[in-house]
């Protein structure tokens, strides 16, 4: 995969959880994509090896030949993120499986993001929540909730489906929000007082 292959290639869970298998990383797809969003909202930008680090941990196998290549697809979906998060688009796309992947899966996949996503704030260096305006503060609350969310397979498919699709679109344009509460602040700092 060359540079040039990075600016068209379509960042699906399958190509970046391949991508994070061949690399031993830590994370999965979701989480290792919510961990970066994360970070990104606190500290305004995101560090591309900062947040490797966190998805690989102390224990990259340097020695893996797999790494130059996801080191690209990880390098592209960093780029992308960033620069869907911080143009305030609204064109953030989370990593999750496609729509033909069962819900419950789907929903391990949200719920890993939200997971990623307060392990990024915490990252970068977020200490207090406490002081956080109201629906910021909900919306985190909201991911930490989600954060451990079961499948209940006894419940309709289709409200099973509705409520999914809502879940993940009020999660997307809460990202916003987080980011916007950080990076809107006056003397925004980690540590909110």
């Amino acid at each position: 995969m060359t540079d040039t292959d990075l600016t068209d290639i379509s960042l699906t869970y399958d190509l970046v959880d391949d991508a994070l298998i061949k690399a031993n990383a830590i994370a999965g797809a979701s989480e290792a994509q919510g961990t970066l969003c994360g970070i990104i909202c606190v500290s305004g930008t995101g560090n591309l090896n900062n947040w490797l680090s966190h998805i690989f941990g102390e224990e990259k196998d340097s020695n893996n030949l797999y790494i130059p290549e996801s080191h690209k697809i990880l390098t592209a979906l960093h780029n992308a993120t960033v620069k869907e998060l911080t143009e305030n688009n609204f064109e953030l796309s989370l990593i999750l499986h496609d729509d033909d992947t069962s819900l419950d899966i789907r929903l391990d996949d949200l719920s890993n993001w939200c997971q990623g996503f307060l392990y990024g704030l915490s990252a970068a260096g977020l200490k207090d929540i406490k002081n956080l305006p109201d629906d910021a503060s909900e919306i985190l609350q909201d991911m930490l909730d989600i954060s451990k969310a079961g499948y209940d397979p006894d419940a309709d498919e289709n409200e099973n489906e509705e409520a999914f699709t809502e879940i993940v679109e009020y999660m997307r344009i809460g990202v916003y929000v987080i980011y916007n509460t950080f990076n809107t602040m006056e003397g925004a700092s980690t540590t909110v007082h």
